[in-house]
């Protein structure tokens, strides 16, 4: 028959056996959870910032289309004060892609879902402790850059624009990749992508170039240059939202595209040069338009004779220009450049939406 003091060592010893059974299920259990915490919940959220981040470019593009086939579908006048309105257009009726075609105006209206989502998936709803941190945006209007056109004929500038070039940008806020900025500004999307650190932003990349086209025309023509521009300018008040619910950018072309036209009163679109010229906030910006510039000249394979190319360098870091010019740039009375600019002045504004209406 056992005895009282052994069944009572036995107990205790039950009892420690129990505590120290315990104290592994909860080690076992908080090591897999700190494995979980270290390394699958960062993978999960630079998947899906990736994700969002595709969908940034993929919006950019997008509405960089839906801009040109505003100007595109719009007749060209001298002046003009009521746009031209299609009659005869199906237009889409997606929420997130609609043109609204209304008296006086046609408005393109595109909304983008900053950060990632808060609300999907049972861990994230009901144990966020366990879930990527969400991140957010900011979409905002920067108004920093500002583009010029210089148009020559018999040593005199006949031709001239300048102004402000507004620029809508999308600012990543990310936990687990890297920090992006997307931006529309005269008609091009631009990336914007800063290292790992986030102390310095590496060069920026033109994702879709604006509308400039050089090359030599073909038929044994007396032009040895010709150039086009499509100048699509935004007009907005500059601020942004930082915010994690969508955003809409309603865009309107509130008048027909104008001719740039020559101020000494000749209608006719022969220079013998022209520049373009665009002045940065930022080294980087500089850099991308010198590419656009360059690759322009380039992709139709124009004479490097007759073009002059401008990079930003340490005396001019945020300037790039190109001088368009012809056979005999010496002589300004030869006039073998024919340039034609378009403007495109179009008015944007954003606005929140609830995330319970999407």
């Amino acid at each position: 028959m056992e005895s009282r003091s052994t069944r009572g060592r036995r107990s205790h010893e039950d009892g420690i056996s129990e505590v120290v059974g315990f104290v592994v299920i909860l080690a076992v259990v908080v090591g897999v959870l700190s494995l979980y915490l270290t390394y699958a919940i960062p993978v999960q959220g630079r998947e899906e910032e990736i994700r969002v981040m595709d969908g940034v470019r993929s919006w950019f593009v997008d509405y960089k289309t839906g801009l040109d086939q505003l100007w595109l579908n719009s007749p060209v006048v001298n002046n003009s004060t009521t746009p031209y309105v299609p009659r005869d257009t199906i237009f889409p009726e997606d929420r997130n892609a609609l043109y609204s075609i209304t008296t006086g105006q046609v408005t393109l209206r595109r909304v983008i879902s900053p950060g990632t989502s808060r609300e999907s998936g049972f861990i994230r709803r009901y144990l966020p402790l366990l879930a990527p941190i969400p991140s957010s945006a900011e979409v905002s209007v920067r108004n920093e850059d500002t583009f010029r056109i210089s148009g020559w004929r018999n040593g005199t500038e006949v031709l001239k624009w300048e102004g402000t070039v507004p620029s809508l940008v999308y600012t990543s806020h990310n936990y687990y990749w890297l920090q992006q900025e997307y931006s529309y500004q005269l008609g091009g999307v631009f990336l914007r992508q800063w290292d790992l650190a986030g102390a310095e932003p590496r060069r920026m990349t033109v994702v879709a170039s604006p509308p400039l086209s050089l090359y030599t025309p073909e038929g044994g023509t007396t032009y040895q240059t010709k150039a086009e521009i499509v100048v699509v300018n935004l007009s907005a008040e500059t601020g942004g939202f930082g915010v994690t619910s969508p955003v809409r950018v309603e865009t309107n072309l509130s008048a027909d595209p104008l001719d740039l036209e020559p101020s000494d009163g000749r209608p006719s679109a022969e220079f013998s040069a022209v520049t373009l010229t665009f002045e940065g906030a930022s080294h980087e910006s500089a850099v991308a338009w010198s590419t656009i510039f360059e690759g322009a000249a380039m992709r139709n394979t124009l004479n490097s004779d007759y073009y002059n190319l401008t990079k930003p360098n340490a005396s001019t870091p945020t300037i790039a220009a190109i001088d368009i010019i012809g056979y005999e740039p010496s002589d300004p009375y030869i006039h073998d450049v024919q340039f034609e600019a378009l403007i495109a002045n179009y008015a944007m504004r954003m606005q929140n939406v609830p995330t319970m209406i999407e």
